[in-house]
């Protein structure tokens, strides 16, 4: 409970960790999940669910009855690494600055290209969520090539994601992933991620929710595309972004669990494809440890409770999704469609990635 009042009073810090971002969609449920029918994640979850970085590709999150299960498979696993604005293709090896790190390749600001024009788009501080006190393209200003200091521009390996981030083998930022045989390290989400109906029906002109869920949080913000099921390429996702209506919600313990209603901070300006929205995370990185811009309270003083927020396996906070809801464009086609999902991090040059089926009817 203290860490659901710390969200309610808008007052929260999360844990320094030096772990990749992970993150899927929870609902419509993913392709990503693709794994759910095999041991351990037709399993229950642990009480204290292991770290990302473990090798056991748990991706915990509730079901729309609240309960917490591993059937989001390794969903939280789909992602592109060593992606930065201004570059042609992610390198798939570079997690972007690490500040606080003894070894001078990651102790300095850089993109993956070596791109010294682009600029990025993201500089007022209420967009930022990483090193805001900053100056804007500064020396110190460790994460300006990171995606989402120009969202949407920085390219991907898949707009479904690739299993574990990166080529073989296996490895460093973020490149654990558990091969099964479904999927394997350095697989592209849309072609090798069956369909996978779920009985998802919406209407054209009509709004929906849609919700997701952070293993470890590196900041930054996210869109909602959909593309036609026959064609998954990013270009197709970037001609359909999704307009997102009303107002966020922190929903703890699923579609009958608790929920706090927030003000999403909502960006337009300076992302892609033009004139896009995009939403900023809503949970804040605490990066006291990399810049020292971070802190932390006590959610509760009395008991000497920290909020540590989603960082790393155990220290996340499994029932708890982010919840959205976006609009179908009034002149979309009746078809099969994908719901695509990407989250562009600031605080690491990575790109998490989901895609959801669903049926459009028309009005």
């Amino acid at each position: 409970m203290a860490m659901k009042n710390c969200f309610a009073l808008g007052i929260v810090a999360v844990a320094v960790s030096t772990v990749n971002g992970h993150g899927a969609v929870t609902y419509p449920p993913p392709r990503n999940a693709v794994d759910k029918d095999l041991a351990p994640w037709n399993q229950p979850v642990p009480i204290h669910p292991p770290s990302v970085e473990s090798k056991t590709g748990l991706c915990p999150s509730p079901d729309r009855n609240g309960k917490v299960t591993a059937q989001n498979g390794q969903s939280c696993f789909w992602f592109s690494n060593g992606c930065s604005i201004g570059c042609d293709v992610c390198d798939g090896s570079s997690r972007g600055p690490i500040p606080n790190s003894p070894d001078p390749k990651w102790k300095r600001k850089f993109n993956t290209c070596n791109n010294s024009v682009v600029k990025a788009t993201v500089c007022d501080p209420k967009y930022r969520t990483v090193n805001t006190g900053v100056e804007c393209g500064a020396a110190d200003d460790w994460y300006y090539y990171s995606p989402w200091r120009s969202p949407g521009n920085a390219p991907v390996f898949d707009a479904c994601g690739m299993a574990g981030g990166h080529k073989p083998p296996d490895g460093g930022f973020g490149g654990i992933y558990v091969n099964t045989t479904h999927a394997k390290l350095g697989d592209k989400g849309s072609l090798v991620l069956p369909a996978a109906p779920s009985g998802t029906v919406w209407k054209a002109g009509e709004s929906y929710e849609v919700s997701w869920t952070i293993e470890a949080n590196h900041g930054g913000g996210y869109q909602y595309r959909i593309a036609p099921a026959s064609d998954l390429s990013e270009a197709s996702f970037q001609r359909t972004p999704l307009k997102f209506v009303g107002q966020q919600k922190l929903r703890y313990g699923g579609s009958n669990g608790t929920v706090i209603t927030i003000n999403g901070t909502y960006l337009s300006e300076g992302t892609s494809p033009a004139g896009s929205t995009w939403v900023r995370n809503p949970i804040p990185r605490n990066d006291n440890g990399q810049t020292g811009q971070g802190f932390a309270v006590p959610c509760d003083e009395s008991k000497g409770i920290i909020c540590h927020g989603m960082t790393d396996g155990s220290t996340a906070v499994p029932d708890l999704e982010i919840v959205d809801m976006i609009q179908i464009p009034s002149d979309l086609p009746a078809g099969q469609y994908v719901v695509g999902w990407r989250w562009d991090c600031e605080e690491s040059n990575q790109i998490w990635q989901s895609c959801s089926d669903v049926s459009i009817t028309v009005m």
